[in-house]
């Protein structure tokens, strides 16, 4: 394991996961019974946009607080036309979740993108899998798999 990850691994702490932001669209020219019959693919992306990294001391103590926001996003699209550029979805489901970690010590930059790239989405995933299935259920719509977490 790289030994860089290691150290960030050690030096962070998880304090909370929230949901920063969510856009939801369901194409309202489609009839939500026939997506069953119809050949749909499935398009993904996820990854951390932006890290915020903050100094914080309160009664005497100090200590440094790191925000990764993990931007992740889902669609169903027509299957002949997953290639195309012009891609109207059926559905879309996107959001930026914010895992917020403790340090005693200030990362370094190579910490933070090793940490960002390698760990943050194992924390978010589980948020960001119920978010889509509860989703798919307020849309009435068979729940879309959400595959587990990969680097």
């Amino acid at each position: 394991m790289n030994p860089v990850l290691q150290e960030a691994q050690q030096l962070l702490k998880i304090k909370t996961v929230h949901l920063q932001n969510s856009f939801i669209e369901l194409d309202e020219d489609i009839d939500i019974n026939e997506l069953v019959d119809m050949p749909i693919a499935i398009q993904s992306f996820k990854g951390v946009s932006k890290i915020r990294e903050a100094n914080v001391e309160d009664d005497g103590q100090s200590w440094w607080e790191y925000c990764f926001y993990f931007a992740a996003g889902i669609r169903l699209v027509e299957d002949e036309l997953e290639q195309s550029d012009d891609l109207t979805p059926f559905v879309e489901i996107k959001s930026t979740f914010c895992a917020k970690y403790e340090s005693t010590k200030k990362l370094t930059q190579e910490q933070m993108e090793a940490f960002s790239e390698k760990n943050v989405g194992y924390n978010i995933w589980p948020f960001w899998r119920e978010y889509v299935q509860s989703t798919c259920m307020r849309l009435n719509i068979n729940p879309i798999e959400v595959p587990l977490y990969f680097c």
